[in-house]
C-alpha cells in the first residue's frame, strides 16, 4: 500500500451516505454457530457505509446466550467458515428495513500479503523496481469468486487462511496459496511489463510450479512449460512449509526467473509463442497414437526457448 494509506481508508473513499448506524465490536467464535461476545458499545453513529455487491448466503438465526452472559450467538453459513476467529464490527443499521452487518478487521491479513508479496518481488524482480502493494490493483472480495472475473480477483478468504496457518497442509489451504501466489505473480509480472494476458499466464504458471494447482488463468501448455523450464533449473517442486519462507522462495528463484524470462521472450516474439503453443498441442494430441510420441521432439523445444 502506499504511504498513510490502509484497507480503512481505501474503503472510505468508497462510501456513501446512509442511515445512521450503531457500533459495536466483536469477534467470531471458535464455532461458527458459537457466540459473537461484544467487547466494547460505541453509541455513536456512522454516516458511511461502503458501496459493496451483496452475496445472498441463506438465513441465519440470532439467539441469546443468557440474559446475564454480555453475549448472543448469530448461526452463520459455512462458507464463512474461513474467518472464524476474525475480530468483527458489528454495525446495527435502523430503518424500515434493519440490517446486522459484520466488518471484519483484516489489518493483519493484508500486512502478512504484504511479506509474502516483498518476498515475491524479491524473487522474480531480476532487481528491478516494484512497486508496493495497493489494493487498487486487484479486485477484492469477501470469498474467491465462482466465475471469470476481470482485473486480478483476491478473495479475502484465502489471504486469511495463509495469514493464519502459516503453513500450507490441507487441500483447502493449497488452493488457496495457489489462488493468491497467482494473482500476486501476474500484478508483479504487468509491473515488470508483461501485457495483461501474458501477466495471467505467468501468474498462473508460478503458482503452478509451486503448488502444483492450478488457478485457471492460464493454459495448460504454459503449465507444461513452466514444469519443464522449472527442471532444467534443477528445482524439485515440494509444498513450502511456510508461504513466508525466505530459503523456500531463494530455493525457488532460478525457477521463476527463467519462467518470467521466457513470458518476456514471447511477448517480445509473439509469433514463437503461437508456434511453440501449436507444436505443444499437436504433441498432445499425438500421444494417443501409437508409434507418434516415439517422434523427436527438439523442435518443439527449440521453439519453445526461442531458439
Amino acid at each position: 500500500m502506499k504511504a498513510g494509506e490502509s484497507i480503512a481508508s481505501v474503503a472510505a473513499a468508497e462510501a456513501e451516505t446512509v442511515r445512521p448506524a450503531y457500533l459495536l465490536e466483536a469477534t467470531l467464535d471458535r464455532r461458527l454457530d458459537g457466540p459473537l461476545r461484544a467487547t466494547r458499545f460505541a453509541p455513536r453513529t456512522s454516516e458511511r457505509t461502503e458501496r459493496r455487491r451483496a452475496m445472498y448466503l441463506g438465513i441465519g438465526r440470532i439467539r441469546s446466550a443468557g440474559r446475564t452472559s454480555g453475549s448472543i450467538e448469530i448461526t452463520l453459513p459455512p462458507a464463512l467458515q474461513a474467518f472464524t476467529g476474525q475480530g468483527c464490527r458489528v454495525v446495527v443499521r435502523d430503518g424500515l428495513r434493519p440490517e446486522i452487518v459484520l466488518q471484519p478487521d483484516f489489518a493483519d491479513a493484508w500486512s502478512a500479503l504484504e511479506g509474502l508479496w516483498r518476498k515475491l518481488s524479491l524473487t522474480i524482480g531480476h532487481d528491478e523496481s516494484i512497486g508496493e502493494l495497493t489494493p487498487s490493483a486487484f479486485t477484492l472480495s469477501l470469498l474467491p469468486p465462482r466465475h471469470s472475473q476481470r482485473g486480478l480477483p483476491l478473495a479475502y478468504s484465502d489471504i486469511v487462511t495463509l495469514a493464519r496457518n502459516g503453513e500450507v497442509c490441507a487441500k483447502d489451504e493449497l488452493e488457496a496459496l495457489a489462488r493468491v501466489l497467482s494473482v500476486l505473480s501476474a500484478a508483479i509480472g504487468r509491473d515488470l511489463g508483461l501485457e495483461q494476458n501474458f501477466a495471467l499466464g505467468f501468474g498462473d504458471a508460478v503458482a503452478y510450479v509451486v503448488t502444483e494447482v492450478t488457478a485457471g488463468f492460464g493454459t495448460d501448455f504454459e503449465r507444461s512449460m513452466a514444469a519443464s523450464l522449472s527442471r532444467q533449473s534443477h528445482f524439485r517442486p515440494r509444498l513450502p512449509a511456510s508461504p513466508f519462507d525466505d530459503g523456500y522462495w531463494q530455493e525457488c528463484k532460478p525457477a521463476l526467473r527463467r519462467i518470467y524470462d521466457q513470458f518476456r521472450s514471447w511477448q517480445c516474439k509473439p509469433e514463437r509463442y503461437e508456434a511453440a503453443q501449436q507444436q505443444w498441442y499437436r504433441a498432445f494430441q499425438c500421444e494417443s497414437v501409437p508409434g507418434c510420441a516415439d517422434q523427436p521432439s527438439a523442435p518443439y523445444e527449440r521453439t519453445m526457448h526461442g531458439d
